[in-house]
């Protein structure tokens, strides 16, 4: 769910989803997609662990505030 620099941290951690050259390419073409998965792979673990942490590992909040 996360790329770049974040990609190492995130697989070793579970946040990997594996996506056809297709939704891969879509990813690249549309934000809104990649930011859809980044908010859900950050409610993924702040379920296990915190917003803190997660802060911590990866420097930006990409979940809406309610």
């Amino acid at each position: 769910m996360m790329h770049g620099p974040d990609r190492k941290r995130a697989d070793q951690i579970g946040l990997t989803v594996y996506l056809c050259p297709e939704c891969h390419m879509r990813l690249h073409d549309h934000g809104d997609h990649d930011r859809e998965l980044k908010q859900k792979a950050q409610e993924i673990y702040e379920e296990k662990y915190s917003r803190e942490l997660w802060m911590i590992n990866f420097g930006r909040n990409y979940r809406e505030e309610k």
